[in-house]
């Protein structure tokens, strides 16, 4: 197993305007190796007239501890909302599961 894919972090950012309304993006957090472990079967819905599918990947990375749920992993210029994030071993690895959405 080889940690073979650059991958950025995106951490959430809050900033307000001048008419006050908050608004919320992503920043980079770093970029880092990971492994593709598994692509999971898809999902597809039909919400609000549009159809949304959905497929479920797990990553492998390097032990850290910033990382948040709330956050989001960059892979080949798509965005993967980051779902659940699990310790594997003694710290020396985490298992990242996301999704990948094509809304």
């Amino acid at each position: 197993m080889t940690l073979d894919r650059r991958i950025i972090l995106l951490q959430p950012t809050v900033t307000q305007n001048n008419s006050g309304q908050v608004k919320r993006s992503f920043g980079s957090a770093g970029t880092f190796y990971a492994h593709i472990m598994q692509a999971h079967e898809g999902v597809e819905t039909f919400t609000n007239q549009q159809d949304i599918s959905k497929v479920v990947y797990t990553w492998r990375m390097r032990y850290q501890t910033a990382i948040k749920a709330s956050w989001k992993l960059q892979y080949d210029s798509e965005n993967y909302d980051i779902v659940s994030i699990a310790p594997e071993g003694r710290r020396r690895y985490i298992i990242v599961k996301t999704t990948l959405s094509d809304v």
